[in-house]
């Protein structure tokens, strides 16, 4: 039989089931988003790295001529190589609806659909490659918005196009992520690359190092070797890439992501712990008779905290009830967002243990510690104080005061009685503050990020004064081809340059990642980029490059005034770097390299020819950029100029704006969390007001007070507890914003954004609070009124 302190208990629990809500209810959200936020974090990082060494990565990647599987076997015969695999891939295009062509990459898989290196495995449809059909990676799939079963054209530059049916998807992890590259990745048979047109053999060498996998040093000194095997063979080396050793790309972009959903998670757990102090502190306020009456007939006060602390712990065991479940469910929704932003599979269903017992630590942690602080206080007042029932709160501030006092022939006497009120209790006030402010604060903050990412945008674009880029698929003669453009009635101007594969020579005589690098005049009128540090090129025949900012994650060692060794098209030249320029790319993504063109056709020959043109356009809009492309591929098809890709500046803001998914999405849906603690935590407090107040509500009614008067009195102290959360969540989010807006960018696109406000989300965020303010006084209120006057004044 239980003690009749343990019946207590259970009777103040079953006897009060609105605060029993409101306790359980506030724990449960902060728990909720603690582990949704955790879990997705964890198991999203080691899903990604299962997913990706199960795929057996290449340890490196060279690049060469046509070669077969003769020298393959070469190579694999090498000590230092476990496995080796030839590979052929060609740049394409493919035709996605009747005017809308997208970048392509095809891949050459074995008739089984097999490779040893870079696991492939089906999804949907067809299966292994079918003749005369193409394989999709799902996430171009999705991205391209293609169905299986339908009819594209594949066109293979220079050579001719073809309309081939999709006959399935393939899941290929070892692909960059679809929404990064805006590229689509096409997979078919060599018999059927070969009906296309193009070339037989392969022209890349995978490899899987023998030894430590993780061991770049050990990586570089197999590369070396099968450079030296290759070029004895006569196969010159176009590339080497060393990836870094079993990390998937994407996990490049993880940290900064994952950085801001353990500090979301930890403010949501504060935040639910200052609701808790909340709610306990009213419990203990309401019963300060019961507790003077145990004191006085002998009970310690070890007895009392460990009653009440016995209390606040199956609060803590209600809320695990509810918030353990939902957590797993909204985290295979969080997760699942994230996991398709990534293209990995996750399991289901989702489950951390570490997290599962971090949430139980906290659910039952965070009300038995938050107890301890008002139990305390309480048990500390003489017994003879408890036994009176003595709570009244101190007066309000004086500015409080004063501004009531000047009011008082303007308001109402309802309205001024509750804005004393809402500073009758200053400690609950300020936590319920804190609690909601965060919660605006964040908001308003992915807010501002998401216009600081569109203004870094257009800034970005806005230096970019051309409206369509033309690439060729070989170099013409300008004269040839600028006057076909240039005569159209759509075109005001044109550029020509030039593009070619590079690399950095490192130090130790390895090649670098591959860059982007583009010839043009130093004095170009259609690039204008924003200088991160340095300058930009000098002017003509000058041996200069500039570089995009996220060569510093690639190659840290070099720095603006160094002299660079760049491989362009496998001949070494020296340049001289000046200028570091803000590209709006992520770090993963290839580096920009730009140099003038004169002094690249001195070097690499080529006067007079063009391979690439930029075009300007009378119209900007996206109808007139996709009117100008087909006239201008129209014009050069008629008169046998082979295309590689036409891509306009509305390709270019429609790409770089699905780059946003990602990060914005996460942290969206991360700001609705810690918003959904905020709100409650108004509500408890307004809620808990109420119930504190019947009483004087009851003698308020006695002496003759309408019940529009009570609705008025609780409705505008929650709107005036909600006035001050939105100004405090406002100074709040302007450092909180900039902060991020920095770190954000420079984790993300090795550039800060450029702060932009979002004065917009002020208001947005006054009318969320407003609206909360209402939903959670309007009920009380309306429940306060309906309470007999009788009843109301015997309330304890």
């Amino acid at each position: 039989m239980l003690a009749p302190r343990w019946r207590k208990v259970i009777r103040d629990l079953r006897a009060a089931p609105t605060r029993t809500a409101l306790v359980t209810l506030s724990i449960a959200v902060g728990v909720f988003a603690f582990g949704v936020i955790l879990t997705t974090r964890a198991v999203i990082g080691r899903e990604l790295q299962r997913s990706f060494l199960a795929i057996e990565p290449a340890s490196a990647t060279i690049t060469t001529t046509a070669f077969d599987d003769d020298l393959v076997a070469a190579v694999e015969r090498l000590p230092e190589v476990a496995v080796a695999e030839g590979r052929r891939v060609v740049p394409a295009r493919i035709r996605i609806g009747p005017d809308r062509w997208e970048d392509a990459l095809i891949t050459v898989l074995p008739d089984d659909g097999i490779r040893r290196i870079g696991i492939v495995r089906p999804q949907a449809g067809a299966w292994p490659p079918p003749d005369r059909a193409i394989l999709v990676e799902r996430a171009s799939l999705a991205r391209a918005r293609m169905v299986i079963g339908e009819t594209v054209v594949v066109e293979l530059p220079g050579v001719g196009e073809r309309a081939m049916p999709v006959a399935g998807t393939i899941h290929d992890l070892s692909t960059p992520l679809a929404i990064l590259t805006a590229q689509t990745f096409i997979y078919m048979t060599e018999d059927t690359l070969r009906w296309l047109g193009g070339p037989a053999g392969y022209n890349q060498l995978h490899l899987i190092v023998n030894g430590d996998r993780r061991d770049a040093a050990q990586i570089r000194t197999m590369a070396r070797a099968v450079e030296q095997l290759l070029e004895r063979s006569g196969h010159p080396i176009i590339q080497t890439y060393v990836p870094p050793p079993l990390q998937h790309p994407a996990e490049a972009l993880l940290p900064v992501i994952t950085v801001l959903m353990l500090i979301v998670g930890m403010l949501a757990l504060i935040a639910s712990s200052f609701l808790s102090i909340n709610t306990i502190s009213a419990i203990l306020n309401q019963q300060t008779r019961q507790l003077g009456v145990m004191a006085a007939i002998g009970a310690g006060p070890r007895a009392l905290a460990a009653m009440y602390m016995v209390t606040a712990a199956l609060f803590g065991l209600l809320a695990l009830a509810l918030a353990v479940p939902a957590a797993l469910l909204a985290t295979q929704a969080f997760a699942g967002f994230l996991s398709g932003q990534l293209n990995i599979d996750l399991p289901w269903p989702l489950f951390s243990g570490e997290i599962l017992l971090l949430q139980i630590v906290a659910g039952l942690a965070v009300p038995v510690l938050t107890a301890l602080w008002p139990i305390r206080s309480a048990l500390r007042r003489p017994v003879r104080a408890l036994l009176s029932g003595e709570t009244a709160p101190p007066p309000p501030p004086f500015a409080v005061t004063l501004l009531t006092r000047a009011l008082g022939h303007v308001l109402r006497r309802p309205t001024l009685l509750a804005l004393r009120n809402a500073f009758r209790q200053r400690a609950r006030l300020a936590r319920t503050l804190i609690a909601l402010a965060l919660g605006g604060s964040v908001l308003i903050t992915v807010m501002t990020q998401r216009t600081s990412l569109f203004a870094t945008l257009e800034a970005s674009l806005a230096g970019q004064n051309y409206d369509l880029e033309v690439q060729l698929a070989r170099s013409y003669r300008v004269e040839r081809v600028a006057p076909l453009i240039a005569s159209l009635p759509a075109v005001t101007h044109l550029e020509s340059t030039r593009r070619a594969p590079a690399f950095p020579v490192r130090p130790d005589g390895t090649d670098g990642e591959e860059l982007l690098l583009r010839a043009l005049p130093a004095d170009t009128a259609f690039f204008h980029p924003r200088i991160a540090a340095g300058r930009w090129l000098a002017g003509p025949g000058a041996r200069e490059v500039v570089f995009s900012t996220n060569i510093r994650s690639k190659e840290p060692y070099l720095q603006v005034g160094d002299w660079v060794t760049l491989s362009i098209n496998g001949n070494e030249s020296q340049w001289r770097l000046v200028g570091l320029i803000e590209v709006f790319t992520p770090p993963t993504m290839p580096a920009q390299a730009y140099v003038d063109l004169t002094a690249f056709t001195a070097e690499q020959g080529g006067v007079g020819r063009t391979d690439t043109l930029r075009v300007a356009t009378i119209g900007h809009d996206p109808a007139s950029h996709a009117a100008a492309a087909a006239a201008i591929e129209q014009r050069l098809t008629a008169y046998g100029i082979d295309l590689r890709l036409i891509r306009t500046m509305s390709d270019e803001r429609r790409i770089l704006e699905e780059r946003f998914n990602l990060a914005t999405g996460a942290i969206s849906i991360m700001a609705l969390i810690i918003g959904a603690v905020g709100a409650l935590g108004l509500t408890g407090t307004l809620s808990i007001n109420v119930l504190e107040r019947t009483r004087e509500i009851g003698i308020l009614r006695a002496i003759g007070a309408s019940d529009d008067a009570i609705r008025e009195l609780v409705v505008t102290e929650g709107l005036t507890i909600a006035l001050l959360a939105w100004v405090a969540g406002v100074i709040l989010s302007i450092p909180m914003s900039y902060a991020l807006a920095y770190n954000f960018g420079m984790a993300l696109l090795n550039i800060p954004l450029i702060w932009t406000y979002s004065f917009p989300a002020i208001w947005m965020w006054l009318g969320v609070v407003i609206i909360f303010a209402l939903l959670s006084s309007v009920l009380p209120a309306r429940a306060a009124t309906r309470i007999a006057v009788r009843e109301a004044l015997a309330y304890e």
